[in-house]
């Protein structure tokens, strides 16, 4: 009996090492999955201030600043890529005005202010608000996977390639002014 006693509380004690530590309390809140195409789930929200309408679109996927970057001596450029869709008329409506009448012809879309936010979810982390800004050259493309989209396998994609010549911009922390309020 005494034996049986033994290797009973020896199965005990080994039971209690090979349990795996579970912790009491979380953290760090579990963030929530989000149904995105891109990594850690960013996505880009672009706020067009047009005179005429404010258009926000969420639908570009590429965001590029042109190496204009931290360079003060070139302007403050930027571009936009995204599938051609029906969520940007104004838009389109400032391109196809500004082609016709020129870049340096006055009329209601020949200036404007525009954000790019970069977020996640209801998250901003960063903001670029460009200030004076004209649609400087636009071009449409096709989008493919020269192996997979001939055998059916992929789509084509027909993207809007928009690049935008500013005068004005700066940089918004939206995470570092949420620590700020915080404290």
């Amino acid at each position: 009996m005494e034996k049986l006693l033994r290797i009973s509380a020896l199965f005990v004690v080994m039971l209690i090492f090979w349990m795996p530590v579970r912790p009491t309390a979380n953290i760090h809140a579990q963030e929530p999955t989000l149904d995105t195409n891109s990594v850690n789930d960013i996505e880009i929200k672009t706020i067009f201030h047009f005179r005429e309408a404010k258009e926000t679109i969420t639908t570009f996927k590429v965001f590029d600043t042109l190496s204009s970057g931290f360079d003060r001596t070139k302007g403050a450029n930027f571009m936009l890529e995204g599938v051609v869709g029906g969520d940007r008329p104004v838009l389109y409506k400032a391109i196809d005005t500004t082609f016709y009448l020129g870049k340096n012809v006055q009329h209601e879309f020949s200036e404007f202010d525009v954000d790019i936010i970069l977020h996640r979810g209801e998250q901003p982390y960063r903001q670029f608000t460009y200030s004076d800004c004209q649609i400087n050259n636009y071009n449409v493309f096709t989008e493919f996977d020269k192996e997979e989209t001939f055998s059916l396998k992929t789509k084509f994609a027909i993207v809007d390639k928009i690049e935008f010549q500013c005068r004005g911009f700066a940089l918004v922390n939206p995470t570092y002014e949420k620590t700020l309020e915080d404290q």
